[in-house]
Parts: structure tokens; C-alpha cells; sequence
């Protein structure tokens, strides 16, 4: 037995079964025939966020049990996340860009790749000469603030950066597609709004080449791509839950957004289903939660930090420090002591809002702090907040406002999971599963005894063996 799983971020079957219905003869709409489709559920409590509910499935327990909660804390080594278990079964494994995976193992007597998620505190892949697309894929989550980005800037470095991606699997299918979504950029500013998903054709490249070359038991590829396209587009594709009516062109634009990202995904699930089939594997397609409708109001923009030496020298800390990779609106830092930790906390609750809240919620764990900067319409109004009882122009703290697209779709717990082989028998109904039976399903199809705190596993193991 050997397993494929792709990691198709937040996409709920709303979008799956629209997608089929509009491009019929597509990979997935095959992949669906000769499947076993069920519906995840996660029970992860407080806000639902990607870093937490992926955790969920690798480990196979719940986000109060694993304490996972948000980008680069410090991760707790209780619950493993699947691929070390089958390491440590002595089966092999390729991982490339599953969320909370940084960093790269010391032991990789059983990895046959290993890329870290694009959050991660450093560049280290395995095997090495990937360092170059990890820092390349790095930079550009750092320059990511949520906004629709400008034009391109060429540099040498750029140049250099994609003359060796070539030799690392980087296809002229996937250069010419980037090609001409820089040439339409270029006659239509709209195109730009989709750039961010071409960063998924350029991982899978690597993900592909490294699969074909080394056909690990056990791999992972995590693409973000759709994710993106939904929280800003959803209305546009369904506006019948909004009570909306297209009108004009750049209405008409965004409402094709969510398939223009999950043709991509079928581009990738045809050459996984075509590997799957000549090498005997099983593919399994997951997300972790899904997305759906949410109507959020005004939109006034939101609060960021744009100079973080700025914002450390208004809110008067002098300690160590190192802001790590996070998503808007969470900064993740870490610290070299426990008394830095104390002494960051303490400056930074004495900022509130012009109402007296607290500017920042903050989660802890171990020496990692995650502080979410909240929105809040009257102080982007005023323009200022409060350090204890003083008010100071949010510039004093090199925060500014920016605007971005309102998100029309947000997280809820329902997720999809597809099992796919040549053949297979499909079952007629979606079953109701919950998201931690993944995880013991994997390892049960491996022959491994699932962990004692693990849920039971899916009854797979006769289907797919043809009895």
C-alpha cells in the first residue's frame, strides 16, 4: 500500500460539486467516480483556522488536546503528526508543505523529501537544493499583507531564482502559464487579483518531480490556492446567497476566481490520479474544514503593522525578539527568555483601543507569543490608540490601515475526504466523519496499530484490496 494525500485547503463539497457541474469531463469529477467521499467534520474549539485543524487530521485528536493554535509556536511532542509515526514504522515519506511542519527532522533515514509549510522560521529543506525555491516561496508569504498585489519587479536574483527552478522540476507548461498571467496583468490590472495562485503550479512542479523520482509510501502536498479565492470571491461565484446580482465586467471577473483555482487543482489531481494509477497508489484529497457564506457588514480596513522596529520602540520594548511568518491580522513572535516573553506582554497591553479594549489578543506557548491585532471601526476612524491613558497616532507604532477585499466566505467545520483507486467501487452516500479518523484510517491501511488516543479508522483496508 502507498498513499498520496492532497491537501486541498478549506475547499468544502459546495465548491467541489459546483466545480463538476460546470466543467463536466474534468479529474475530479473522474477521480469522484472510483471513490469513497465522506464529510469531515472538526470539533476544534474557538475560532477555526488552518494551523489548528491541520494539526487536527495529522494527529488524529482535537486542538484542546494537541494545544496547536496558531503559526510558529512552539509545537508540543505528545501527539506526532502522522508522517513521524510511519518514520518510525520504517516507512518511507515525502512531505511538501503541510501546515506546522518547520522544521526539517534531524533523522531522515526515512524521508525521501521533506519541504517545510510556507510559514516556516527558516529556508532548510530536504533535500538541500530546494533552499532556493523554499526562500523564494518564504519571501513572497513575507511580502503578502492580504492586499491585491502591484506589478512585478524583475531582478537578477528573481532571474536566478527561476534558471535554477529548471532544474528542479519547474515545467515550461507551468513557466508559460506564468508567463501569460504577467502579460495579462499587464493589458487587464484585474488579473492581478489571481496572481497568488500561481504559486501552487510552481510547488507542485517540485512536489511532482520529487514524487516520480522517489515514490515514498506515505507523501503530502498542501495547496493554499483555492482557500484565497473563496474567502475574497464566494459572493461573486454564489451570489444568490447574498441576495447580489452581477453587474459589469469586473463582477463578471471575479465570479469565474474560484474556478480559475480549482482548474488549477484539477490540473494537479489528473497528474496525481494518472501517477496513482501506474504506480499502484491510493489518493486520498482532504481539507481540513471548509468555507461558507458570511456577510461581514461595513468594510472600514483593517490594522497592520508596517514597521515592526517602529512598533517595538513605541510600545518601548528593548528585549530579544523574532517576528516570525504569520498571517494577517496574527504576528507570531518568539523570545529568548521567559522574563523577554513577560516584559513584551506587559508593553504590549498597554495599548487599547479609543473604547479602552485591548488592541491585541494574545495565545502563549512555551516561549512562542501570538498576538491578533483586532479590528476595530472607531479606531481606524480616529486614527489612534491609547499606551496606558495617553493617545498616540497609530504612525507612533508604525501601524497603518490598509484595505484589501472584504472576505464574503469564512471558516466553518465541515471538510471533505476523497479515496480514490482504480476501480474502486463507490459507496452512494457521504458519510458524516469526524476529521481525527483520517490519521488512524492511514495508519490502519499501512498495517500500523493506531496510537491508544486515536478514534477507530474507516473500514477501507477490504475495499481497496479488492474483497
Amino acid at each position: 500500500m502507498k498513499i498520496i494525500l492532497y491537501e486541498l485547503n478549506e475547499v468544502p463539497w459546495q465548491v467541489v460539486d459546483y466545480f463538476t457541474r460546470t466543467c463536466p469531463g474534468s479529474a475530479i469529477e473522474s477521480v469522484l467516480q472510483h471513490s469513497h467521499q465522506y464529510t469531515t467534520y472538526t470539533l476544534d474549539s474557538g475560532e477555526l483556522h488552518p494551523w489548528s485543524t491541520w494539526p487536527t487530521v495529522h494527529r488524529g485528536v482535537h486542538n484542546d488536546v494537541h494545544k496547536i493554535r496558531f503559526l510558529n509556536q512552539d509545537l508540543p511532542h505528545k501527539y506526532p503528526p502522522i508522517w513521524e509515526i510511519l518514520t518510525q514504522e520504517k516507512k518511507s515519506v515525502g512531505l511538501f508543505g503541510s501546515l506546522q511542519s518547520w522544521p526539517v527532522p534531524k533523522d531522515k533515514s526515512w524521508y525521501r523529501f521533506y519541504v517545510p509549510d510556507t510559514f516556516a522560521q527558516n529556508a532548510e529543506t530536504y533535500p538541500e537544493n530546494l533552499k532556493g525555491f523554499q526562500k523564494f516561496n518564504l519571501t513572497q508569504t513575507k511580502k503578502d499583507g492580504g492586499k491585491t498585489p502591484g506589478k512585478i519587479k524583475m531582478s537578477w536574483s528573481l532571474v536566478k531564482d527561476i534558471l535554477l527552478f529548471f532544474e528542479l522540476g519547474f515545467s515550461l507548461k507551468t513557466a508559460f502559464q506564468l508567463f501569460n498571467q504577467l502579460m495579462k496583468e499587464t493589458f487587464n490590472p484585474a488579473y492581478r487579483h489571481i496572481r497568488s495562485m500561481f504559486q501552487a503550479p510552481l510547488a507542485f512542479d517540485f512536489y511532482y518531480e520529487l514524487l516520480q523520482n522517489t515514490q515514498p509510501d506515505f507523501s503530502t502536498f498542501f495547496t493554499n490556492h483555492a482557500a484565497g479565492m473563496m474567502h475574497r470571491y464566494w459572493k461573486y461565484t454564489f451570489p444568490e446567497e447574498f441576495n447580489y446580482t452581477l453587474e459589469g465586467d469586473d463582477a463578471h471577473f471575479k465570479a469565474q476566481n474560484i474556478l480559475r483555482a480549482m482548474k488549477i487543482a484539477d490540473q494537479q489531481i489528473k497528474a496525481l490520479k494518472n501517477f496513482a494509477d501506474k504506480n499502484e497508489y491510493v489518493l486520498m484529497i482532504a481539507s481540513s474544514m471548509g468555507q461558507e457564506a458570511i456577510d461581514r457588514g461595513d468594510y472600514p480596513g483593517e490594522l497592520r503593522i508596517d514597521d515592526i522596529e517602529k512598533f517595538y520602540a513605541g510600545i518601548g520594548y528593548e528585549g530579544q525578539i523574532k517576528n516570525n511568518l504569520a498571517m494577517q491580522p496574527d504576528f507570531a513572535f518568539s523570545f529568548k527568555s521567559d522574563d523577554d516573553l513577560a516584559d513584551f506582554k506587559r508593553c504590549i497591553q498597554t495599548l487599547t483601543t479609543p473604547h479602552g479594549d485591548l488592541l491585541f489578543t494574545l495565545k502563549e506557548a512555551g516561549l512562542t507569543l501570538n498576538c491578533n491585532l483586532q479590528l476595530n471601526h472607531e479606531t481606524i476612524e480616529k486614527g489612534f490608540i491609547y499606551k496606558d491613558s495617553l493617545p498616540l497616532s497609530l504612525d507612533t507604532f508604525g501601524i497603518r490601515v490598509v484595505n484589501r477585499d472584504p472576505g464574503t466566505a469564512y471558516h466553518q467545520p465541515r471538510g471533505i475526504f476523497i479515496v480514490y483507486q482504480h476501480g474502486l467501487r463507490p459507496l452512494p452516500y457521504r458519510e458524516k466523519i469526524d476529521s481525527t479518523q483520517i490519521a488512524p484510517t492511514i495508519l490502519d491501511l499501512f498495517g500500523i496499530k493506531k496510537m491508544p488516543y486515536m478514534k477507530s479508522p474507516l473500514k477501507l483496508k477490504d475495499a481497496l484490496n479488492g474483497t
